[in-house]
């Protein structure tokens, strides 16, 4: 249990005397600092309400009510922004994955499509329609020229080709076979 000693000091020279206490031990209560007994009778019909250790008077201003409040709703409102970001975010996440795979589906299907072109061609009956009904020909080994390309993938052709050797040698510079 724990005791209460008081001490008093004769600190001024008035004579006057200061009453100062310490508690050994681990119960401390609370000590009257007020000598007037018409404040303690008033404090004992109107307790302080204590939560966690903390005194809270039951009577607060207007403003402080009103800045608490504010405090609150604006507190409400930036977390109600937050979900509705948060929301927005996710539902956009999911619009973009749905995308995603609509668009994969569709390049699968655009390779498939692409394929079945490619084998359903039969280049042997397109070269038989070009020698026999068109009047294609292969061209003779003397009819082709070879000549370095300087970083296009195509060629334009300007004027004539002439007919003689030494000429296309002079409009071509080099003829490489």
């Amino acid at each position: 249990m724990a005791e209460i000693r008081s001490i008093y000091t004769d600190k001024r020279k008035d004579d006057s005397r200061r009453r100062t206490g310490y508690v050994e031990g681990t119960a401390v209560r609370k000590l009257q600092t007020s000598g007037n007994p018409a404040e303690r009778r008033e404090r004992r019909r109107r307790p302080e309400v204590r939560h966690a250790g903390h005194a809270k008077p039951r009577n607060l201003g207007l403003g402080y009510v009103l800045f608490l409040t504010a405090a609150c709703g604006l507190t409400l409102w930036v977390c109600a922004g937050y979900l509705q970001l948060q929301a927005d975010n996710t539902a956009k996440v999911k619009n973009i994955a749905a995308l995603e795979s609509q668009l994969s589906d569709l390049k699968t299907e655009n390779d498939d499509e692409y394929n079945r072109v490619v084998t359903s061609v039969d280049l042997e009956e397109i070269r038989d329609i070009a020698i026999n009904e068109l009047g294609m020909v292969y061209a003779q080994e003397d009819q082709v020229v070879l000549y370095d390309s300087e970083g296009s993938d195509y060629v334009r052709q300007y004027a004539d080709i002439p007919e003689e050797e030494s000429g296309l040698k002079d409009l071509l510079g080099t003829i490489s076979r």
